[in-house]
């Protein structure tokens, strides 16, 4: 019988063989579907996909993320990288103020890194760090991870 993997679940189903039995699945080094899909979503945490930032699951791997998510950043949203690199401070936290359009897309920019920031850095790593803006996020995750992580 031939192994699949339902993603949606975690339990494992079976197809029938095609009748033939000249398939013979009993070597011990093909990797489990499960397995399989384990490692796939590994890779897909580290390096992102086109809806999901990377993931930066350890602090020890900082700067390989640094690197993977700011031209994931750069390619999926372009005007919060610009946030990212260059800081918003109009607005702060006030946005409901604003009325000229460039403002507001700066704002929405500016929101939408940080949300993108807090969705890519596990929980317990971005946590306490308080922050103004995208840059100075940006900036205290970096000494957190780099400069105490060592």
């Amino acid at each position: 019988m031939d192994e699949f993997m339902n993603p949606f679940s975690d339990m494992l189903a079976f197809a029938g063989n095609t009748g033939d039995d000249t398939s013979n699945n009993t070597n011990e080094n093909t990797p489990s579907a499960k397995k399989t899909l384990s490692d796939a979503l590994s890779v897909e945490s580290a390096h992102g996909t086109y809806n999901k930032p990377p993931k930066l699951m350890a602090i020890e791997e900082y700067n390989r993320w640094a690197k993977i998510f700011e031209e994931w950043l750069k390619a999926i949203a372009y005007p919060s990288w610009k946030s990212l690199k260059n800081g918003y401070n109009d607005g702060g936290q006030h946005g409901e103020n604003l009325t000229q359009t460039e403002d507001i897309e700066n704002f929405v920019a500016e929101q939408k890194c940080i949300a993108l920031l807090h969705q890519s850095v596990r929980d317990d790593i971005i946590s306490l760090i308080e922050y103004t803006n995208a840059t100075d996020l940006w900036e205290k995750l970096r000494v957190k991870c780099v400069d105490l992580g060592t």
